[in-house]
């Protein structure tokens, strides 16, 4: 088992589908799996969201369906904190499970990871 660190920073289906692809197979590979979500990916990750990507991602799996796979997986799903006032959002605003960290919290938690990726 390694450690798969995933940063997004956008909010369109190009960004979310494929970190969150990854993201599943690593976790149910049994990999830890941390997602960072920095500000311009922020949009995506409030209530509602995944089910509007959902119907604009043809012929692509239900992404609620994978976010709640990737919960009972145990990945991370870490929220910079900036995002916030950024977008004019409150912690209630977003998907439940997010944790709202610093940048330095993500360095951190993503020292030795197997794997990289950036969406």
């Amino acid at each position: 088992m390694g450690k798969v660190a995933i940063t997004i920073n956008g909010s369109e289906v190009k960004n979310i589908y494929p970190a969150v692809t990854i993201g599943v197979s690593a976790a149910a590979s049994g990999d830890a799996v941390i997602l960072f979500i920095l500000p311009a990916g922020l949009p995506a990750f409030k209530k509602g969201a995944f089910a509007e990507l959902t119907k604009k991602a043809k012929h692509l799996p239900n992404l609620l369906e994978m976010m709640e796979g990737l919960k009972m997986l145990d990945a991370r799903l870490l929220v910079c904190e900036l995002g916030l006032g950024v977008h004019d959002l409150k912690v209630e605003d977003l998907v439940e499970g997010v944790e709202i960290v610093g940048a330095t919290t993500f360095v951190a938690e993503a020292i030795g990871s197997d794997l990289t990726f950036s969406f």
